[in-house]
């Protein structure tokens, strides 16, 4: 871009947010031009001068910008002006000593609302767009936020101001191990420029072994990120604060971080126009460990997400988000946080929305049942015998982390929210089935993948195997299904086999599947997942339980680069007509747009497009509780792709009486019923909730 010249600083102090500023980012979702789309600071406060407005420019290390950088911008323009944030003067390099005046349908009044005085200006952004996720950040511009007292210096990237492992509670060691989480009242100075230790847990974030966590692994891990376009100034207008998606990871409870760059939210901060928060938060013994007592009751994980959620109340106004407007989401055992938390009074009136990707229906379990599988390994470590309480306490916060950690993965234990009559009442779906005043008031969205199982059971059956009861003997001696469930299967005769002559079609109440392994996987994808699902969002609508309701399901998928079996949940670039599985977690690249930091390729235009409508709707629903999105909204925006997806169909609400069913795809979504429901129910009478 062409710029007036203005002396660059090598070492820029972080600047302080005392004027409201913009990253202006017009983000066509194409993620391979990303780095190249140009991006711009947005100096929202009226400016008495050009030489104020260069000076401005220059406390951030860059320039003013001239009249002709303006095209790249006329979007993002737009959509201030809309917004009520431009007035229409600005000063530009190479105007005249007066202020350059824009022009736009979308100002309030092009006569009054300009000035030959004042002025707003735009400065450059030659802040980087992160690539890799060990990304080095200490290259990066700053900026400092100031909050009740507390100063947080995070950074400016090419799309979006990003605050990074910023500690929302107290460290949960020493005396504070299995405790419940408490407030942060550490230093006032936080550095935010770089993330913080996951939790402890084995797998795919125990360290950088795949390549995924460079920050490490620590008991001390209460850290969460905020992703924002906006940062708010002194005299901001506080009705102009943006949605808060609240983002907690899924990996059963036992796996995951939010720094993980499938998280990463600059770009769904930058397409929505909302703020983004991702939260860490204790995993397996860490988090769930219940010995069935008053000392060591369990649910240290749930406080943890109220505590995130307690501190983004406290804080979020200043990162420009709106603590009245609130949506939990999450994926996996994520949603099944998003239920946990629905159901916990603890959380009441602490968010308004909440979107459930594939998390069935919550993993609860009762006290004693939890404490029953885990009390003999524990008086094992001890060395005594017979410790109860603060005595029993005392010995387990002595022991080292790894020794504890080491339980995680014995198969006599599982790591679940337990009913304790405090954060958990009972068990979400019965509590639901009472109705609205036994809930948290909320506008609910769900749904998930059709064939979620395929990355589920990762190896545990093979594509080539022919014999379906065989595969399902397999199942139940993995622990997927039950024995009585493989049994009323076999004997229903709704799973056909018709070795590829027939792809997954639906006559007389049974379906056909190409082969045994297909057969299999809609088998676990019912059993885990998509029949509890189905069953949340039924007993939902019956009980009248949520102020609105939508439920989906994604029809295209992309496999994150890791979680991919067997090559089968995507199809190669350029040939979308071969089959593929739609797995589960091959939404995230789509709800948060990171494909480019995993160096993704765009396989067909139309995986941008989808993206494109997936991110305008989810954050339409954080927004206005509704995934519909405002048709003036998208052609402010200039988001073509998603008017054309919306312009012969509309997302019905889910109903008792009318139980639709958002089937998305791109170019053309459809209305269906809840899937599988025949065959649900042949499994479901043989399922527990534990």
């Amino acid at each position: 871009m062409a710029s007036i010249a203005l002396p660059l600083l090598l070492f820029i102090s972080a600047a302080s947010a005392t004027e409201t500023v913009v990253l202006l980012y017009q983000n066509d979702g194409n993620w391979t031009n990303h780095a190249s789309t140009p991006s711009a600071i947005f100096v929202q406060d009226a400016l008495s001068s050009l030489d104020t407005a260069a000076s401005q420019c220059q406390s951030y290390g860059e320039v003013i910008l001239n009249k002709t950088d303006l095209s790249a911008f006329k979007e993002q323009l737009d959509y201030q002006a809309w917004l009520g944030n431009f007035h229409g003067s600005l000063w530009l390099g190479d105007s005249d000593p007066t202020p350059y005046q824009y022009n736009s349908e979308y100002l309030a009044d092009n006569s009054s609302s300009k000035s030959n005085s004042l002025a707003q200006v735009l400065c450059s952004n030659s802040a980087p767009l992160p690539t890799q996720v060990d990304t080095d950040y200490s290259t990066y511009p700053t900026m400092a936020v100031e909050s009740n007292g507390t100063t947080f210096t995070g950074l400016r990237d090419h799309i979006a101001f990003r605050f990074l492992g910023v500690p929302y509670a107290a460290a949960p060691v020493g005396n504070l191990r299995f405790k419940y989480a408490q407030p942060y009242t550490g230093s006032t100075a936080v550095n935010a420029t770089h993330y913080g230790a996951a939790c402890l847990q084995y797998g795919y974030f125990d360290d950088n072994s795949y390549g995924l966590n460079p920050w490490g692994n620590s008991e001390d891990c209460l850290f969460l990120n905020i992703y924002t376009s906006t940062l708010p100034g002194d005299a901001a207008n506080t009705n102009a604060l943006k949605p808060v998606m609240f983002w907690i990871h899924g990996g059963g409870q036992t796996q995951g971080s939010a720094a993980d760059s499938t998280f990463d939210g600059a770009s769904l901060a930058s397409r929505g126009d909302v703020v983004v928060v991702t939260i860490n938060y204790r995993l397996n013994i860490f988090g769930y460990l219940s010995l069935n007592d008053s000392v060591i009751p369990g649910n240290y994980a749930m406080t943890d997400k109220i505590q995130g959620l307690n501190w983004v109340h406290e804080h979020i106004a200043a990162f420009g988000g709106n603590p009245n407007n609130i949506t939990i989401f999450g994926q996996s055992a994520g949603g099944g946080s998003v239920i946990d938390l629905i159901s916990s009074p603890k959380a009441a009136n602490l968010f308004s929305g909440a979107i459930i990707q594939s998390g069935g229906h919550g993993s609860d379990a009762l006290a004693d049942q939890q404490a029953a599988t885990i009390i003999p390994l524990l008086e094992s470590l001890c060395n005594e015998t017979n410790l109860t309480g603060e005595a029993r306490l005392q010995c387990i916060q002595s022991l080292p982390a790894e020794t504890l950690l080491n339980l995680t993965y014995s198969e006599a234990t599982k790591w679940n929210t337990v009913i304790d009559g405090i954060y958990a009442l009972d068990w979400p779906i019965a509590q639901l089935a009472k109705g609205r005043p036994y809930i948290n008031t909320v506008h609910y969205m769900s749904g998930g993948m059709p064939e979620e199982a395929q990355s589920l059971l990762t190896t545990t059956l093979s594509p080539n195997d022919t014999d379906f009861a065989t595969n399902l003997g397999i199942l139940v001696e993995a622990g997927e299904i039950k024995q009585t469930q493989a049994d009323a299967v076999l004997a229903s005769g709704l799973w056909v086999i018709t070795n590829g002559s027939i792809s997954n079609a639906t006559h007389g109440g049974a379906t056909s599947y190409p082969d045994a392994y297909n057969a299999s996987v809609y088998v676990t994808t019912d059993a885990i997942i998509s029949c509890y699902g189905a069953s949340y969002a039924s007993i939902g609508a019956a009980s009248f339980a949520f102020e609105s309701q939508w439920v989906y399901q994604h029809q295209r998928g992309y496999a994150l680069s890791y979680y991919d079996f067997y090559d089968l949940c995507t199809f190669p670039v350029g040939k979308p007509e071969i089959p593929y599985y739609r797995c589960h977690s091959s939404d995230l690249y789509e709800v948060f747009g990171t494909y480019y930091i995993f160096d993704q390729p765009v396989r067909v235009p139309e995986d941008i497009y989808y993206t494109n409508a997936i991110q305008d709707m989810w954050t339409s629903f954080a927004r206005t509780a509704n995934p519909n999105v405002n048709q003036k909204y998208l052609t402010v925006r200039g988001y073509t792709t998603t008017q054309a997806f919306f312009e012969q169909w509309s997302w019905p609400s889910f109903h008792a009486y009318a139980p639709e069913v958002a089937a998305i795809q791109y170019p053309q979504p459809w209305t269906r019923g809840l899937p599988e429901q025949r065959q649900c129910e042949i499994i479901m009478p043989f399922s527990t909730l534990y």
